[in-house]
């Protein structure tokens, strides 16, 4: 993984886990069981929620983490119930946190209900993921970089272009989104994660009990400057089609925060 990558995993970390945490959402759901996901050994058991937007549509999913500063698998943002209402012990299951499953080593163990949290802002690093997730939705877009000598010898300042482009339901909540991430750039800074035994979810959505969090060494945090934040006004379409309808959907509220990303490495490496 280049660096530039674990930079852009770190910043989506800090964005979605630290500064939209305000964002955090709490749903309770009847569990239904999936006969063709489940195996012996496996029974996968799926929330029926309701939320609009969906606790499990791209960018979402429930929440991992108690705190943004424990770097631990949660232990009170996610409690499964049986079907008598009591709690069931988080050592007799696992959670996929993508998808919004349950998964029970026995058929002895029948959860029924779930109460978690759930992130209400979708957070993507691609465009062409806006029009399958919902809004709203921010995109993490890092569109260039500088590295540039800081000191005579070995060593140098790297410098990112971010935007974080946000597209919201209404008014009011662009403006919301958009303070909040302003407030989570200016005069801040976030680590930047080395990633040495992966993400802190797995593959297959469940927490990854190896993630060791590590800086990358002889690196500096990852610092932001020229913080700018601005409302984005695209025409509506009017063509009479549903890919057209769409994206005069998604670009009705808009906006764009704008800034840069630096960090000093002591090597060329």
């Amino acid at each position: 993984m280049k660096t530039i990558r674990k930079e852009d995993i770190s910043l989506q970390h800090y964005i979605k886990n630290y500064v939209l945490s305000d964002f955090v959402e709490t749903d309770t759901a009847s569990l239904i069981y999936l006969e063709d996901q489940s195996s012996t050994g496996s029974y996968v058991y799926e929330a029926n929620s309701s939320m609009q937007p969906s606790p499990v549509s791209l960018g979402r999913g429930w929440c991992y983490l108690d705190n943004p500063d424990d770097v631990s698998e949660q232990q009170n943002a996610v409690v499964v119930y049986d079907e008598h209402g009591s709690v069931i012990s988080g050592s007799n299951y696992r959670i996929d946190y993508v998808d919004g499953r349950i998964i029970v080593p026995s058929q002895s163990i029948v959860p029924s209900s779930v109460t978690y949290k759930w992130n209400y802002v979708s957070v993507v690093d691609e465009w062409s993921s806006v029009e399958s997730s919902e809004v709203p939705i921010v995109v993490v877009d890092i569109s260039g970089f500088i590295k540039e000598g800081f000191q005579l010898g070995a060593g140098k300042r790297v410098y990112r272009r971010v935007n974080l482009h946000v597209f919201a339901t209404d008014t009011a909540e662009r403006d919301d989104i958009m303070e909040v991430l302003y407030d989570g750039l200016y005069l801040k800074s976030c680590a930047n994660q080395q990633f040495p035994k992966g993400t802190m979810l797995d593959w297959d959505g469940t927490f990854n009990s190896d993630y060791e969090y590590a800086t990358i060494s002889g690196s500096s945090s990852l610092k932001f400057e020229n913080v700018e934040a601005r409302s984005i006004f695209v025409p509506l379409l009017t063509i009479p089609n549903r890919e057209m309808t769409m994206l005069s959907d998604l670009n009705r509220y808009r906006g764009r925060v704008r800034c840069g990303m630096f960090h000093w490495n002591e090597g060329w490496d």
